[in-house]
């Protein structure tokens, strides 16, 4: 998209790793019954989509028919695949996924290979006015696991992946664009960290252009960044940034009053399930950064001591058009959020792909959560009708798409 004409509402997509697929065959179903209904249910044609493909299916689309039988969906159900969420390799629904979604990171060989396969589909999938695409994928490695001998084999991985999407862009003309996205408790978790990994990489890796950043918002809202500062700070560091994922945190201020925030904590321990990490963060008296790798472990430690910490940011992605969940001092991040739509508004040739990604609406608590498939579309729909309004108010909401994502970066 050139400098200057914001985004149509079908170039705001959303990731589709809300819905379980596990192989092709249910890649192929949701996109029918999921990514169809939210379109339908927006009034759109077609819709941009950053569809989450898991490392089988990608396998699976290796073969040509597969790829050729995909498009053809793809043309039909008004899908303009533009993005992919390469993150999560397996499944993601199933079980205790916590820290295995980092796995394999990308010292494993694993990881190359599954990303190859994304990029080989994406660039046979992109469509024939968008010369670039986009895959998020995950921050090396989760930190706590992490090491010197791993960072080195990362970083060769990387270097053979940007060196094979540089002979794709070559022999098909479309670039792809891997972006990797800081993540609270990860190698890269922080903008100091993600700017002195991009400088380390446009110094060693000759093909370091096919690298950019995935900034999730609710991630930096986690850690205490100011959204609209970090943007900036990367813009000023030169560090592409090629998705923005449009996400929301849950911040729970505690009360001083000890009968009011023993309530408050019981409440906010409905948001503590089983499926996911949800990282905790919060910041003492000399505005130092505390850490909890789960939500349980930081409910542990605020009934253990009382007032030490009157705010606390969790990872868990709630819908982006809350500001309060069930009690007043359960609140959202929003401000993240304004923040990063007022940096697009003040930058005009600044044109990341959009992509919401709330995939946690089935682990809501239960009188937050929808009660039919048809009633989590809904409110997917309206997710993206609020990102349509925050962007209209800017004057960043176009009448129809008028360019590509030639210029994303």
């Amino acid at each position: 998209m050139n400098a200057g004409t914001g985004w149509a509402a079908a170039q705001v997509g959303y990731c589709s790793n809300v819905h379980p697929t596990r192989d092709l065959a249910g890649l192929r179903s949701s996109i029918e019954q999921h990514f169809q209904g939210v379109r339908t249910l927006r009034g759109l044609n077609e819709q941009d989509s950053g569809l989450w493909i898991s490392a089988l299916a990608a396998s699976e689309l290796q073969e040509a028919s597969a790829r050729k039988d995909f498009r053809s969906l793809l043309q039909r159900s008004g899908l303009r695949l533009t993005s992919l969420n390469g993150f999560p390799y397996g499944q993601f629904h199933q079980g205790a996924v916590k820290a295995d979604v980092y796995l394999p990171s990308w010292a494993d060989p694993k990881r190359l290979a599954y990303s190859l396969n994304l990029a080989r589909v994406l660039a046979d999938a992109l469509p024939a006015d968008c010369d670039q695409g986009v895959i998020s994928t995950v921050p090396l490695g989760y930190a706590a696991s992490w090491s010197p001998q791993l960072q080195q084999r990362a970083e060769h991985h990387l270097r053979q992946l940007t060196a094979s999407l540089t002979r794709l862009h070559r022999e098909t003309g479309k670039k792809i664009v891997f972006c990797l996205e800081m993540e609270p408790d990860c190698v890269l978790e922080n903008t100091d960290q993600a700017i002195a990994f991009f400088h380390h990489c446009q110094a060693t890796d000759p093909h370091h252009e096919h690298l950019a950043l995935c900034f999730d918002v609710c991630h930096q809202a986690v850690m205490f960044e100011d959204c609209y500062q970090s943007l900036h700070r990367l813009r000023e560091a030169r560090l592409p940034v090629g998705k923005i994922q449009l996400s929301n945190a849950l911040i729970c201020r505690l009360p001083q009053d000890d009968n009011r925030r023993e309530h408050v904590l019981k409440t906010l321990s409905d948001f503590a399930e089983t499926t996911y990490l949800h990282q905790v963060k919060a910041r003492d008296t000399q505005e130092r950064l505390l850490s909890w790798a789960d939500l349980p472990a930081a409910l542990d430690d605020c009934a253990k001591r009382p007032g030490q910490y009157p705010e606390l940011r969790i990872h868990f992605h709630i819908p982006l058009f809350s500001e309060h969940l069930l009690l007043p001092e359960l609140s959202s991040s929003q401000i993240a959020l304004s923040q990063t739509f007022d940096f697009l508004a003040d930058h005009a040739d600044f044109r990341p792909v959009l992509e919401v990604e709330t995939y946690s609406w089935g682990v809501l608590p239960a009188t937050l959560r929808p009660t039919t498939e048809h009633a989590q579309l809904q409110g997917i729909a309206a997710e993206l009708h609020w990102v349509e309004n925050q962007l209209r108010q800017r004057q960043l909401l176009q009448s129809q798409v008028r360019e590509a994502y030639a210029d994303a970066l």
